[in-house]
C-alpha cells in the first residue's frame, strides 16, 4: 500500500493558469474574447449586421447579413484586424474572412438573468485587483463572474473565531 503524498497548497489563480495551459485552452480562451471586443471595435450598427463566427488558424470568420455589409466590411477589414489584435493582445488574427450567413440578433432571446455583483467589502484592494487581473483572460462572462463571486467569498476576512467556552460560534 502506497502512502499518499500531500502537495503544498497553491493559489487558485496559479492552479487555473496551469490547468488551462496543460489542457491547451489558453489560446482558445483568448480567442473567445473576440465576442466581447467585436461590438466595441465595430460599433453597434455594424455589430447588428456582422458577428464573429469563429477563429480558425488565425482567420477570423465573420458572418454578415447580406452582400451590402459584406462589401462594406471588406473595405474596412484591413483597418479592423490591427485594432482587434490590439484589443486581443497578443495578436491572434492574421486575416478576416467575410461570409453571408446567419447573424444572431444582438437583442434576440431572453435577457440574461442578472446576478447582483458580489460585495467587495472586507477584501483587500490589492487582492481584489489580483483576482480581476487573473480572471480577465476568461472570455465567458457568466463563468468569469461566477468564479469571481466564489473567489471574493473565499478572500473576505475570516469569520469570528470559535469561542473557547462551548466550542460553538455565536448565533
Amino acid at each position: 500500500m502506497t502512502r499518499s503524498v500531500w502537495r503544498r497548497p497553491v493559489k487558485i489563480a496559479d492552479a487555473m493558469a496551469a490547468t488551462l495551459q496543460r489542457l491547451g485552452l489558453e489560446e482558445r480562451i483568448r480567442q473567445h474574447d473576440i465576442y466581447r471586443v467585436w461590438p466595441l471595435v465595430v460599433g453597434p450598427e455594424i455589430a447588428r449586421h456582422a458577428q464573429p463566427h469563429a477563429i480558425l488558424h488565425g482567420r477570423l470568420i465573420v458572418h454578415v447579413t447580406d452582400s451590402v455589409w459584406l462589401h462594406h466590411l471588406s473595405m474596412m477589414r484591413h483597418r479592423l484586424v490591427p485594432i482587434l489584435n490590439e484589443k486581443l493582445a497578443p495578436a491572434v488574427i492574421r486575416e478576416m474572412v467575410l461570409r453571408v450567413g446567419e447573424v444572431p440578433s444582438v437583442s434576440a432571446g431572453p435577457s440574461p438573468k442578472t446576478v447582483p455583483p458580489e460585495p467587495t467589502q472586507g477584501v483587500d484592494p490589492a487582492r481584489l485587483a489580483e483576482i480581476d487581473e487573473t480572471l480577465a483572460v476568461i472570455g465567458d462572462a457568466p463563468f468569469r463572474d461566477a468564479l469571481r463571486r466564489i473567489w471574493l467569498r473565499s478572500s473576505r476576512e475570516s469569520r469570528p473565531p470559535i469561542e473557547a467556552s462551548g466550542g460553538q460560534r455565536p448565533r
